[in-house]
């Protein structure tokens, strides 16, 4: 009923619990003079350390993932077996993914000019029809 929480086996000594938890941050890089000699303070931050390489890691194959998803899809034009003759596939990235500010910033400017560039082609467009268009009807 207790689930072993009164129970006096169930308590471990703070020696047995340091003993316990002496491999994993040795694990982490801690030198065993700086887990029983040293400050107290340093396994909290070990730990912060280890869980921050953890992040960075997992966000790294996050990153590859994306990048082999991306190539994926670039090249299952090709591997679909009722793909039309000539079809080919997409090139691969020129760039990579932008990470960070400085990067971001650049894509968004990449995606304003390449929006510009198209609201120009536009604009032209319509110039050359409507020029078209006048000299078609001054000919009726």
């Amino acid at each position: 009923m207790d689930n072993g929480l009164l129970s006096p086996e169930s308590h471990s000594s703070y020696a047995d619990v340091f003993e316990q938890q002496c491999p994993y941050y040795l694990s982490i890089g801690m030198t065993v003079e700086q887990y029983w000699d040293g400050d107290c303070v340093l396994v909290k931050y070990y730990r912060e350390a280890d869980k921050k390489r953890f992040e960075r890691k997992n966000y790294e194959a996050w990153v590859q993932g994306k990048y082999f998803y991306d190539a994926l899809t670039r090249v299952s034009p090709i591997l679909n077996a009722f793909a039309k003759k000539g079809t080919k596939a997409e090139p691969y990235l020129t760039e990579p993914y932008p990470i960070g500010d400085k990067q971001e910033e650049t894509a968004e400017t990449k995606e304003k000019r390449t929006a510009e560039n198209g609201k120009n082609y536009m604009a032209n467009f319509a110039a050359k029809f409507n020029e078209n268009f006048k000299a078609k009807r001054g000919e009726r």
